[in-house]
């Protein structure tokens, strides 16, 4: 059985050297980045049997993809094809504001994927599939897709987690929250952050009834509140039981990424049966262990991140 599934997009990131403009940069640095990706790796950093799933051209560039996944120790099950292409984007990185994304993902591959086109007998043997939603917001093809993948999980008793990442989406409020009811009856675990709550359901506020209101709406058994701010603490809602975990202090070197590893994390104290206040724990060493790095992804071991949980465990006594 793999411990998790993630289905979804990966785009081919390139940056100019921190503190250099696009339109003025002679040299650019590749990296590999997506919403399941970025989960997927930080997963496997953690020590899980992670798979990601998606579709991709058969070119130099969607090799280079899959070849960066599998390096950080993920499996892949690809879809290879001779039409399409793999999403690019070109990104001025950096903590400080003022850093841009120029996205270009028309016509790429994993848009058409059908749920013909995966190993549905991968989802249904994994303990865990994850979907963001930035993949089911990339076509009707892909919404179907999401949704039938939700649905052969739940069958499978498959754990179905599901993060909003509104931001993402690249849709207005009213047709996120439209894409959301019609995916999250058949999510078990949802992940929200707190902005997204705000923008999307009008939730603001207090976090807890948010979360309360958010697992009412989609009988799930477990919602995550992730916030922005570092001194506002992570919420978590399981069954009757609330819990609140602070942010790690750590230094700032790039914060892409770091939201999916705090959900790769998370992920990955669930697996292990941590309890929810482990896992949020766990999720949130992992972020700020990514907030050291540059690149969308975690790299490391579980080593490193239980130094960073462990430095806080010393402190507090």
């Amino acid at each position: 059985m793999t411990d998790l599934v993630t289905v979804g997009d990966a785009t081919l990131r390139f940056s100019p050297p921190r503190g250099e403009r696009i339109e003025t940069a002679s040299e650019f640095a590749a990296h590999v980045g997506g919403p399941e990706s970025n989960v997927s790796v930080a997963a496997a950093t953690l020590g899980l049997d992670a798979a990601w799933l998606s579709k991709l051209p058969d070119t130099p560039l969607g090799r280079r993809i899959v070849g960066e996944l599998r390096r950080h120790g993920v499996r892949t099950g690809v879809v290879w094809t001779d039409s399409g292409r793999a999403s690019t984007a070109f990104v001025e990185r950096g903590a400080a504001p003022g850093g841009r994304t120029v996205p270009d993902r028309e016509d790429a591959a994993v848009a058409t994927t059908t749920a013909d086109d995966l190993p549905l007998g991968a989802v249904r043997d994994a303990e865990t599939l994850f979907v963001s939603g930035a993949t089911p917001a990339r076509s009707e093809t892909l919404l179907e897709t999401t949704a039938t993948l939700l649905s052969v999980a739940g069958e499978a008793d498959t754990t179905r987690a599901f993060d909003t990442r509104f931001g993402a989406t690249g849709l207005g409020p009213d047709r996120a929250r439209d894409l959301y009811d019609h995916l999250l009856d058949d999510v078990d675990v949802l992940i929200v952050d707190e902005t997204d709550a705000e923008a999307v359901f009008d939730l603001d506020g207090d976090v807890v009834p948010a979360a309360h209101s958010l697992r009412t709406r989609y009988d799930c058994e477990t919602v995550v509140v992730t916030r922005a701010e570092r001194d506002r603490p992570t919420v978590g809602l399981h069954g009757e039981e609330i819990y609140e975990v602070p942010a790690f202090e750590t230094e700032t070197r790039d914060t892409a990424g770091v939201h999916d590893a705090f959900v790769g994390g998370f992920l990955a104290g669930r697996h292990r049966s941590d309890g929810t206040k482990g896992a949020l724990t766990e999720g949130a060493a992992t972020a700020a262990l990514k907030r050291t790095i540059v690149g969308d992804v975690v790299v490391g071991s579980s080593a490193d991140v239980a130094g960073i949980r462990d430095d806080r465990k010393r402190s507090d006594r």
